[in-house]
Formats: C-alpha cells, structure tokens, sequence
C-alpha cells in the first residue's frame, strides 16, 4: 500500500522498516526508521509476492558452514510493531541463499544459493504450513548465482552467473532455465548466454532483459525472444 519500505541492512542482520512517506520528504535518514527485525546473519535479497501478505528474506549466514535461511515476515504485523514477533517462520535454504524472485501468482519462490551453483524452487503455502516440504526443486546453474528474474509469462528463470568467485574454466553468464522442467524435476537448465563481467541484477522492459554486470560497468540489453 505504499506504507512502508523494507530493507535489509546485511551488516547487522536485521530489516529496517522506514516509514516511506516521511523517507522519501526527509532523504532516507535514521529517524525514519520506524523499527528493526532481526533475521538471520547478511540478510540480503527481500521480496514480497503479489498478495502483499509477506516478505520473504534471504540470509546467507555469516558463517560458511551454517545453512542459509529464509525468514517469513507478517507485513501487517511489520507495519505496525516490527521487532522480532513479526518473523514467523524461519526456514533453511541452501548454501547462501542471495535474491528471491515469484512466479507470477505467487504461489513458488524461486532463491539463488551462490555457494552450490544452484536455483532453489520453494511453495510459498509450504513454507508457512510444512517447511520440511517446501523445497520443490533446485536446479544447478553456473557460478555464484546472485540475481534471477522470471520471465516469458513465467515460463522461464534467466539466473545471473556472476563468477564473482572464479574457479578454473569458468565464466560469467546468464543461465536460462525451464521452469516447468524445474518443478517436474526434470533437466531444466536450457543452455547459456555471454554477458558482461560479473552480472548481477536484471530488469525487464518492452521484451528486453536488461541486465547489470558490474565489474565491466555496462547494461547488457537481451531480446526475450533471443534466449533459449
């Protein structure tokens, strides 16, 4: 409702809730922060799926050995007393999960866990109601994945391989992958594309990805009908 804005501040674990309406009139400053809720170590990708009903929260855990996590806030609840009561579900979620994107009715979460090369499909329903469950399909993409997007009326995730942690005989790309293959549990990665140095974010307009990369500072343009 255009209320508040959430944002995860990676470097004390937590999501800070501003009052978007004064932020945006004062600059984004401390005093608009109307409370924090603390979430697991280096929150980093948030996303709130069309219902407007929750945000989901990706930590990748400051520790490489602990599994990442997935905290599931009540927004109305945020809006109103953020604080710790508003996280009601937290749930494992790979090797550092990054950034979240939702198929179009909301009903999957899709998370790029950077340190196995690999997109996590997860039900939105299971994760509040069967956590142990929720986990419908991972597919294995390419180096450290950060950003995805949802594209082709939902068809298709393109997964922004950013190599940002090189290994030998890898490069940076932008993996496309089906997302019907995905949760039937089949082969899904439908091949590669080249992209700049380290991409990382990806936005969408007129039938064009546009994609970050950011150690080659550029904007890479892809046509939608181009990809795989």
């Amino acid at each position: 409702d255009g209320r508040v804005a959430f944002v995860t501040f990676q470097g004390s674990a937590s999501v800070g809730v501003f009052d978007l309406q004064r932020a945006l009139s004062s600059g984004f400053g401390s005093g608009d922060v109307v409370g924090l809720i603390p979430v697991g170590p280096q929150p980093v990708g948030i996303a709130i799926p069309p219902d407007g009903k929750h945000a989901y929260v990706a930590s990748d855990q400051a520790d490489s050995s602990a599994p990442g996590v997935l905290s599931v806030i009540d927004v109305n609840h945020a809006e109103h007393h953020p604080g710790a009561s508003s996280v009601i579900k937290k749930v494992p979620a790979g090797c550092k999960p990054n950034r979240i994107a939702f198929s179009a009715s909301g009903q999957n979460l899709w998370v790029t866990a950077v340190g196995s090369n690999a997109v996590l499909g997860f039900s939105t329903a299971k994760l509040l109601s069967d956590p142990g469950h929720a986990l419908l399909a991972r597919v294995a993409v390419g180096q450290s994945p950060l950003g995805l997007a949802v594209i082709s009326h939902g068809t298709r995730i393109v997964v922004a391989d950013s190599n940002k942690v090189p290994q030998p005989g890898s490069t940076p790309n932008l993996a496309v992958v089906s997302v019907s293959k995905a949760l039937a549990r089949k082969p899904a990665l439908l091949g590669y594309i080249r992209s700049g140095l380290q991409p990382r974010q990806f936005g969408v307009s007129h039938g064009t990805l546009l994609v970050a990369n950011t150690k080659s500072a550029q904007i890479q343009a892809v046509p939608l009908g181009t990809l795989p």
